[in-house]
């Protein structure tokens, strides 16, 4: 199994969940309001000067569903023209 932790735009919730539903991956969690600076999304802190939230979500995936969504979310990055998006893989040495 391999833990991952996606930040990214709030705006790009409807296309990752559409892309969890297209790749059978329904055990998720979704932490939909956080805020922070990074490269690629700049900053986002919900207020007027830095406006715009992002959201984190936490997954769980078997080896060739991870390896598809690190793949999408690859290209994704290559747009020229997108929101910001990160993902992390994390050791995951046990699941109770």
């Amino acid at each position: 199994m391999e833990f991952n932790l996606i930040i990214c735009s709030s705006t790009l919730e409807e296309e990752i969940m559409g892309f969890f539903k297209s790749n059978g991956i329904t055990s998720y969690t979704v932490l939909p309001m956080a805020v922070g600076s990074g490269n690629g999304g700049g900053t986002r802190l919900d207020n007027e000067i830095w406006p715009g939230q992002n959201m984190v979500i936490m997954v769980c995936l078997h080896e060739k569903q991870h390896e598809v969504l690190r793949n999408w979310i690859s290209e994704y990055r290559k747009q020229e023209t997108r929101e910001g998006i990160k993902l992390f893989n994390l050791g995951l040495k046990e699941v109770l």
